[in-house]
């Protein structure tokens, strides 16, 4: 009996390497530039917190209730299948998505009001380079997502480091302005 538990073992390990090898190319997400805020079944949410700022006018003034944050989530092999087969269902084709892992989101978040703006989006291969660019300007209100919706645990996430580190991202902000 003991055999036959380490033969299963072995088939069992045996399985794992091999599925292993074959799933895609995750790319490589710095922490010193990215702050992790969860993973689900399909996707690992991250924000760019070297590149949060507050908006600015066209004076340099800047605005301290609008957060301007890019964020990347990767994908995992079940998350690419999705995305491909919804492409071919809208006859978008996926052809040019031959490395797809995963999107970058830029986002504006109007603190007053508690709303998120997705501006663009940009699928991204596993070298976090663009390959296709949208602008769905989608508006979400954050409050009227479900408590467990993984999107506003993620705007929640990005809104709790914003309070945390207001000093860093005016400075962050200011900087950039300068340098317009």
């Amino acid at each position: 009996m003991n055999r036959f538990f380490v033969a299963g073992l072995a088939l069992m390990f045996g399985c794992t390497t091999a599925t292993a090898a074959a799933a895609p190319t995750q790319p490589e997400i710095p922490e010193t530039i990215y702050q992790w805020v969860q993973s689900s079944e399909r996707m690992n949410y991250f924000f760019n917190k070297n590149e949060l700022y507050y908006a600015t006018d066209e004076a340099g003034q800047i605005d301290a209730s609008t957060l301007l944050v890019p964020v990347v989530k990767t994908y995992d092999d079940i998350q690419i299948d999705d995305v491909r087969t919804k492409r071919r269902w809208r006859m978008e084709g996926d052809d040019e998505l031959p490395d797809l892992a995963g999107e970058a989101n830029y986002l504006t978040f109007d603190l007053a009001r508690g709303v998120v703006v997705v501006n663009a989006v940009d699928l991204l291969d596993s070298q976090l380079s663009p390959l296709e660019h949208s602008e769905p300007n989608r508006e979400v209100i954050i409050e009227e997502l479900s408590e467990m919706s993984r999107e506003r645990i993620f705007y929640r996430a990005i809104l709790d480091y914003e309070q945390e580190h207001r000093e860093e991202i005016m400075a962050q902000t200011q900087e950039a302005a300068s340098r317009k």
